[in-house]
């Protein structure tokens, strides 16, 4: 029996895809798992039960529910590496153990807090630490040998807060592992009994650079648990924002990768054809923050008529400075050497920590949740064609993704302002969805339950832990003076990791 089978062997509760195991059919689950190829989304608790949720290739939502026992459950770590930080979360939040997981360390909470475990039953005690964050380290780490040394976060510059313990030989990192929690906004509890509208308004503050993304995923679990489906116009309104959303943020990145590289002209170029971006969506869209613009329902866009022109001016200006900016990039004396075989990340790890996004893509990967969404369908064309996945793979790839996102935008401007899109009212039923967007790095999923007309519970997936298990796997070998350039090029962000 293949793990869906199981899944589906479960008692069936009052949504159509998520089904009740018992402890035994659990274990025989993880089991399963092991040798069973099912993508794995992500795992929860509400405080009751322990959720696992799947997409099967069909992209429609599976989930297995089961109820904690003593508040205990068998891990899923064993089979799926990644889950392991879920767990982890889970037991920092809820209290809930997870019986033979791989990690059992503190996620968030670093002993500082008011109260431990927060969100259980009966909160525990507060903690004793109240100064500085304590680095708990691996078997591995404390196994390592050679020079301790330590990154972030606390160095007086912008990267994001999350602190880098290592072990090195000289300028070589030989082992490496980080400490998260610093970014910790308690996002699980703020959702809770939360009206609709102002939990959208959460989802879009939830990682910087993916806001878009974000809200889009919220309002369709949203949709999905009325039982409503906006219009194609609504649909492709919010496309607009999602791809130039991918192209600003990853125009961002290449910037930054650049200026760490030493190639200024071509950070300033980058930024120069962002901020122009920026500057013509703004009167139109209602801001330069990609955030707010996709409501439960509808748009929310200050001058929807006005779209398919917008548009069109990003497509004038996209080919008269995208193609000057691919040359200079390709061509900067020194930056293609700079970036050469730098933390290079392979295909079997892409699929041990459950990658997606750009940064699979440079290892060969044809992860884009764009190819199943119908609102794509006539505009998205896979954009891959590197397979070595090293850094500069990895920015070609944004690169060759801005011009992909570009061209879907002048695509779309044909089509819009034949209306003014439209809005469906929603009647909040008790009920749960899911909806899906392709972010800037990769796919975020939302799991919404409705109850009372307000939301109840809120399950977030985005590629930050997978990013973070990818980060330190490619460590070990690098120079201690290339952490910001990797970090960067995988899209670690410590808001996404923290919650």
């Amino acid at each position: 029996m293949d793990a869906v089978a199981h899944i589906q062997a479960g008692q069936p509760t009052s949504t159509p895809w998520r089904y009740r195991l018992d402890e035994m059919a659990w274990r025989d689950l993880v089991e399963g798992l092991k040798h069973d190829s099912l993508p794995f989304v992500g795992l929860w608790c509400d405080g009751t039960d322990i959720h696992a949720l799947f997409m099967p290739h069909d992209m429609q939502p599976l989930a297995a529910t089961l109820a904690l026992e003593s508040g205990r459950y068998p891990a899923l770590s064993p089979a799926r590496p990644v889950s392991s930080f879920y767990e982890r979360m889970i037991f920092d939040l809820y209290g809930a153990e997870a019986m033979w997981g791989t990690d059992v360390r503190p996620l968030v909470d670093h002993d500082v807090w008011q109260n431990s475990m927060p969100l259980a039953p009966v909160p525990g005690a507060a903690g004793d630490n109240k100064g500085m964050v304590a680095v708990q380290p691996s078997d591995a780490m404390q196994a390592a040998s050679g020079t301790a040394m330590g990154s972030g976060p606390a160095t007086g510059g912008y990267e994001t807060p999350l602190h880098v313990a290592m072990v090195c030989e000289g300028e070589t990192i030989r082992h490496a592992e980080t400490v998260s929690g610093y970014a910790h906004r308690g996002m699980a509890q703020r959702w809770h009994k939360c009206r609709v509208d102002e939990a959208n308004r959460l989802s879009g503050r939830y990682d910087a650079g993916c806001s878009a993304a974000h809200q889009a995923a919220f309002c369709q679990a949203v949709e999905h648990a009325c039982g409503q489906q906006v219009g194609h116009e609504v649909s492709q309104l919010r496309l607009v924002v999602l791809e130039l959303e991918r192209v600003t943020q990853h125009l961002f990145t290449l910037a930054t990768l650049a200026r760490q590289a030493g190639a200024r002209l071509v950070a300033s170029r980058c930024m120069w054809l962002r901020e122009s971006l920026l500057a013509k969506a703004a009167p139109v869209i209602g801001s330069r923050l990609m955030m707010d613009h996709s409501v439960p329902g509808g748009v929310n866009l200050r001058d929807t008529a006005s779209m398919g022109t917008l548009c069109e001016q990003i497509a004038d200006l996209a080919e008269e400075v995208y193609p000057p900016l691919v040359t200079l990039w390709q061509s900067y004396p020194g930056l293609s050497a700079r970036l050469a075989g730098l933390a290079v990340v392979e295909s079997t790890l892409l699929e041990r920590v459950g990658l997606d996004g750009p940064v699979a893509r440079a290892g060969g990967g044809e992860c884009d949740y764009r190819r199943a969404m119908r609102a794509y369908e006539g505009l998205w064309h896979f954009n891959g064609g590197r397979h070595n996945g090293t850094l500069e793979d990895r920015a070609a790839i944004l690169l060759d993704e801005v011009g992909e996102s570009l061209r879907i935008i002048k695509a779309l401007g044909p089509r819009l302002g034949l209306s003014a899109g439209g809005r469906i009212e929603l009647t909040y039923e008790d009920g749960e969805g899911t909806g899906l967007a392709e972010g800037p790095w990769g796919a975020v999923l939302y799991w919404v339950r409705l109850k009372n007309g307000r939301v109840d519970q809120v399950f977030m997936r985005n590629p930050a832990y997978s990013a973070l298990m990818a980060f330190e796997a490619v460590l070990p070998g690098q120079n201690v003076a290339d952490i910001g350039l990797i970090r960067t090029s995988l899209g670690v962000s410590a808001a996404a990791l923290d919650g």
